[in-house]
C-alpha cells in the first residue's frame, strides 16, 4: 500500500496537468478559487484512507469535522458551559475518529468517489457561485483526485 507521500506526489502530476488546462481554456480568473480547488483537489487523492485508523488524513479529517460541527452548534445552540461545549467536541472528534470503517471498502469504491466529489464540488459553488460548466471542470479535478488514489492503490 503507497503511502502518502507517494499518492501526494502521483496526485501532483494530474494537479499540473489541470493547472494548464485552466490556464490555456481561460477557465479560471479567480487564484483564491484556484487554490481552494487545488487544496480540495489533494484532500480528495488522500481522503479515501480516512478507512484506515493510522492515517494522517482521519486525524485531520476527524479534528477539523469536530471544530466546525461544534463551531456550528456555538452559534446556532444555546450551550449553558464552556464545558457542555468541550464535551460535545471530545464527544464528535472520538466519534469521527474511531468510527469502524472497513479498509478498502467504502471509500474505494467509484460511487463514493463520484458522490464525494459532488459534495466537495458544491462546497466550491457555495464559496463561488461559478456557471455550470465550471462546475462540471472543477467537478472532474476533484474526482480525478481521487481517482487518483484509487489508481495507485490498485496498481500496488
Amino acid at each position: 500500500m503507497p503511502s502518502w507521500k507517494i499518492h501526494l506526489l502521483f496526485n501532483l502530476l494530474f494537479v499540473i496537468i489541470w493547472i494548464k488546462f485552466l490556464f490555456n481554456f481561460a477557465l479560471i480568473d479567480n487564484y483564491t478559487l484556484l487554490s481552494f480547488l487545488i487544496l480540495f483537489n489533494v484532500f480528495a487523492s488522500l481522503f479515501p484512507d480516512i478507512d484506515t485508523s493510522k492515517s494522517k488524513i482521519r486525524d485531520y479529517t476527524s479534528l477539523s469535522l469536530a471544530t466546525l460541527i461544534t463551531i456550528y452548534f456555538l452559534l446556532n445552540f444555546h450551550f449553558s458551559s464552556v464545558r457542555s461545549l468541550l464535551i460535545s467536541f471530545i464527544f464528535l472528534y472520538l466519534l469521527i475518529k474511531y468510527f469502524p470503517l472497513k479498509h478498502r471498502g467504502i471509500t474505494h469504491t467509484l460511487w463514493f468517489s463520484i458522490i464525494f466529489s459532488i459534495l466537495l464540488t458544491g462546497i466550491l459553488w457555495l464559496m463561488f457561485e461559478f456557471s455550470l460548466v465550471n462546475s462540471v471542470v472543477y467537478f472532474l479535478i476533484i474526482l480525478f483526485g481521487y481517482l487518483s488514489h484509487l489508481f495507485l492503490d490498485k496498481m500496488t
